[in-house]
């Protein structure tokens, strides 16, 4: 397993700097689990929570939130950030979910799910979801995206790309293999209703 987000320094700089889901990113999760699900939202499990950006944006939403993360540095910066008695963090992994089956009605990975076993990972969601729970997978690298802004976003968006790809050769393989795991993994979910 690739542990690199172990050390405490790191975690502390990762709490720090890392930005939660922009609002409408929320939105949209919360609008197609009510479409798909409905009411009462009572579990989120977060995976690879980190240092729990998402899970603290998901918990006024849900009457519980278990962040899940395979590192117990990430998890203690969580643990530190006060005003939320209805999250607990764990450690495990995706592969191996500290819940009961048909327990869940939301999944979420933010920038985390190209660290998974897919077909590991695909079978406990299976397990997991209630009917009609859902699985919401966000990244923010984007490999097609266009930026907007006044009358420069062409070559905003042309800047963009050529950072991109100048930087992806310096990072980690997992990493810079994340556009197309996380392509796959969209591909390998079996269940009939999905959207991107």
């Amino acid at each position: 397993m690739y542990r690199l987000f172990d050390g405490k320094d790191h975690a502390f700089i990762y709490h720090k700097y890392r930005i939660p889901p922009p609002e409408e990113v929320k939105n949209l999760i919360l609008q197609y689990l009510e479409k798909k699900k409905g009411q009462p939202h009572v579990l989120a499990v977060d995976l690879g929570c980190g240092t729990g950006q998402l899970s603290r944006v998901l918990a006024p939403h849900f009457q519980e939130v278990v962040g899940i993360d395979v590192s117990e540095s990430q998890l203690e910066q969580a643990r530190a950030v006060p005003g939320y008695p209805n999250i607990t963090y764990r450690e495990g992994s995706a592969e191996d979910l500290p819940v009961p089956d048909g327990s869940v009605d939301l999944l979420t990975a933010s920038s985390a799910a190209h660290w998974f076993d897919q077909s590991r990972f695909l079978a406990e969601a299976n397990r997991v979801l209630k009917v009609g729970g859902c699985i919401a997978l966000l990244d923010y690298i984007l490999s097609n995206s266009r930026l907007h802004y006044q009358d420069c976003g062409d070559r905003l968006t042309h800047i963009f790309k050529e950072v991109k790809q100048d930087l992806m050769p310096h990072t980690s393989s997992p990493v810079a293999a994340s556009q197309s795991k996380l392509q796959d993994l969209f591909t390998a979910i079996p269940f009939p209703d999905k959207e991107r």
